[in-house]
């Protein structure tokens, strides 16, 4: 495995997908979904089904499989704050992530609308090395609450 991690940590960054391909997709949460974190101990919770199929493109991939994913919360207002969440979440055997994490208003952190941006990192399998394919999945508009601790 540590071949592997070495390969996707420094992928060939002139790579360039051309066009659609196969994605993961968000289970959970939905749009429109409100994370409350009432007294700072509330949780985020993202159910992801990853991928494991063949594959090919010009660029000579020939299978592509999750290999991770990163979440952020983007302020849905136009500022650009984003806040990370999580990193380098590895999905299961069965190409699934389901992870729950404390939502970070508790040090500062957002509340209001933000857009839940899922990131991709596909391992592609070539002929030559493996290359990293990184890609914006999904990006559902979500709430974060927090009212007075009871």
């Amino acid at each position: 495995m540590a071949l592997i991690s070495g390969a996707l940590a420094a992928p060939n960054v002139n790579w360039k997908r051309q066009g659609p391909g196969p994605s993961g997709s968000l289970q959970q949460p939905a749009g429109g979904a409100d994370w409350d974190n009432t007294g700072g101990f509330g949780l985020g919770h993202v159910v992801y089904q990853g991928v494991d199929q063949p594959y090919t493109n010009p660029q000579g991939v020939t299978h592509v499989k999750t290999h991770h994913i990163d979440l952020y919360l983007q302020a849905a207002d136009g500022s650009g704050t984003q806040f990370l969440l999580a990193e380098g979440i590895a999905p299961n055997s069965n190409n699934v992530v389901d992870e729950q994490f404390q939502i970070p208003v508790a040090y500062g952190g957002p509340v209001g609308d933000y857009r839940l941006i899922v990131e991709e990192t596909q391992y592609g399998t070539t002929p030559g090395q493996p290359i990293a394919i990184v890609f914006r999945s999904a990006a559902p508009l979500i709430t974060v609450s927090a009212g007075p601790t009871p």
